[in-house]
């Protein structure tokens, strides 16, 4: 279990506009084009078909990335299925929870988060 306190920053910076860099595995799970393009934006890939997509690819994993986001009014709270520490598509998982995470710290709020699950991905999340 690790516990990240982040007051007035974001826990990560996977889509915050800086140099971080979707890994290969990412791409190839998250970067899904709708059927219909989008006019003004023909390689918008929204985040609910990459997230779809990604729940297919690591279905039945049996591991799971759980976070908490505290707060005065009561507690956020997602549990993510993830892949294995060894297996290829690790990066997908540490990507996708970032982006998920960053956007429940938007929704809620948090200045804290709490993390439970595979520890490879817990450090890269830190």
């Amino acid at each position: 279990k690790v516990q990240l306190t982040r007051k007035g920053k974001h826990c990560c910076n996977a889509m915050a506009g800086t140099s971080a860099k979707m890994p290969v595995a990412a791409m190839k799970l998250l970067l899904v084009r709708p059927k219909v393009p989008a006019p003004l934006d023909p390689n918008f890939t929204p985040l609910i078909l990459a997230k779809k997509n990604y729940l297919k690819a690591v279905e039945g994993s049996g591991t799971f990335l759980e976070w908490a986001l505290p707060r005065a009014d009561g507690v956020g709270r997602y549990k993510l299925p993830v892949f294995a520490d060894d297996n290829a598509n690790i990066d997908a998982s540490i990507y996708l929870a970032g982006v998920l995470i960053q956007e429940m710290m938007w929704q809620r709020s948090a200045s804290e988060l709490l993390l439970s699950g595979p520890t490879k991905i817990c450090e890269a999340l830190k």
